[in-house]
């Protein structure tokens, strides 16, 4: 009973929507309380996360060592912005496909690699590997949005691409954030 109240209070786009934004609102309203010595090097991490073209997985990092964070704090937060951007597009991806032109392709899309995963019981696996690998690369487009985009365009179940995104971002950041962080140690002593 209480499940098929969830699941059809789930249904509504709006209130999905809100539900997905919450963890980034609650964070956000956490961060401020703490005051500036907290939110400023995370507004920092923040905006360089996704107004650094091309270089905000290395350049969040960067700001985050420099303004003095620690870097286990510093991989936990750009883990929870890649999870939360992942959980927003992915639980609200029925919204794009609402979108006149560009929608009626996606659903296009969908269909054939839904036939394809069918078919092919391997074909499932695999792509779940690739946006893994390609989300761990940090290349340019291979953000946890747009692999996001990939997985759910793919037909793939929208708690897996998101669970896969997250996994992907931890690898990533873990990396890149301890490299970081031994070239700066080793720079200081």
């Amino acid at each position: 009973m209480i499940k098929n109240r969830i699941s059809d209070l789930l249904e509504d786009p709006v209130i999905r929507f809100f539900i997905s934004i919450s963890p980034a609102v609650i964070a956000a309203l956490f961060c401020v309380l703490l005051g500036p010595e907290v939110y400023l090097p995370v507004g920092g991490v923040f905006l360089s996360f996704y107004f650094a073209l091309g270089v905000g997985w290395i350049a969040s990092p960067v700001i985050g060592i420099s303004s003095g964070m620690n870097p286990v704090i510093l991989v936990a937060l750009l883990v929870f912005i890649s999870s939360e951007s992942s959980l927003i597009v992915s639980a609200n991806y029925d919204i794009l496909e609402k979108i006149p032109l560009f929608g009626r392709m996606m659903k296009g899309i969908r269909k054939k690699a839904g036939k394809v995963i069918k078919k092919h019981d391997l074909a499932e696996n695999v792509e779940y590997f690739s946006i893994f690998w390609l989300m761990f690369l940090p290349l340019y487009g291979t953000g946890p949005m747009v692999m996001t985009l990939v997985g759910r365009l793919l037909n793939l179940s929208w708690k897996k691409v998101w669970a896969v995104i997250t996994l992907s971002a931890l690898t990533r950041f873990t990396l890149i954030t301890g490299l970081l962080y031994l070239g700066y140690i080793s720079l200081t002593f």
